[in-house]
């Protein structure tokens, strides 16, 4: 298959562009998983991951034995995650996570690794964390994982153009083997509170000419307090705040801020 074909996705997916690449970015990345399994352990039940991807969390915790529902608005993502369950053993979803009826509860849902910072605007936040409770069993738990605010997240202005790694990568076995290099560039809006962020994907095959393939999309950046509120007017209560994927309180040092949420009954 020649390196063109295997890039081919919708172009109606606004992801479809850097889904082929996905897992190539996120290659050996497993910090979080034992915090999702510890707490799908804990559930003893269903669980429900909005932003799946290309099913790296998910696939995970349906290995474990676990009912798995993964969420994503891009096929090409899903087509991807699809490709790896080679045991059916997820449910995959084509929706958004802030629109979305599956009408059933879950006793874990999960929004991992920055998948609320793709929010445009505030009352999207307010209406992913509406359809989490409305998803969430009464004993159930909801955990979600940002990016801790920084100081660089409130310094306006353009970041210069950073390469962030260049790896081998073949999109199915059977393709030739291609380099490809990930670059990445920041514009910080501060007054927004949100990062114009630009990734390009230079690729370059044996027989096949450099090409560049690139992405733009908005991060929004979601303080504590932001995301307790939002939370708060779904119906949700904040149980913990932890920095970091060993359960670290959350503070000023924390890289990451991952909050747990209930339904306030479910503690009363």
């Amino acid at each position: 298959m020649s390196l063109t074909t295997s890039l081919s996705f919708s172009s109606s997916d606004p992801f479809a562009t850097i889904a082929p690449f996905y897992d190539l970015d996120l290659q050996g990345y497993d910090e979080d998983i034992a915090l999702y399994r510890l707490l799908a352990e804990r559930s003893t039940g269903s669980v429900l991951e909005l932003g799946c991807g290309t099913g790296r969390v998910a696939l995970a915790l349906a290995d474990d034995g676990h009912d798995v529902v993964g969420v994503d608005m891009s096929k090409g993502m899903l087509e991807i995650a699809k490709r790896h369950d080679h045991s059916n053993n997820v449910r995959w979803i084509h929706g958004d996570m802030c629109a979305l009826d599956l009408d059933r509860e879950f006793d874990l849902i999960l929004v991992p690794l920055g998948g609320l910072q793709h929010m445009q605007e505030i009352d999207d936040l307010v209406a992913t964390m509406t359809v989490i409770e409305h998803h969430l069993s009464s004993g159930g738990v909801a955990v979600v994982d940002v990016e801790a605010p920084s100081a660089e997240d409130f310094t306006a202005g353009s970041q210069p153009l950073v390469e962030h790694w260049t790896r081998e990568w073949q999109s199915k076995p059977d393709d030739d083997t291609a380099m490809v290099s990930k670059l990445v560039q920041v514009e910080v809006r501060s007054a927004q509170a949100r990062r114009d962020v630009t990734w390009h994907y230079d690729v370059q095959g044996s027989d096949v000419p450099l090409r560049r393939i690139t992405a733009q999309f908005v991060l929004r950046t979601i303080t504590y307090g932001e995301l307790e509120l939002a939370g708060r007017l779904a119906g949700l209560q904040l149980s913990t705040a932890w920095g970091d994927y060993e359960m670290t309180p959350y503070d000023d040092r924390s890289e990451r801020l991952v909050m747990a949420f209930v339904n306030p009954e479910s503690i009363s």
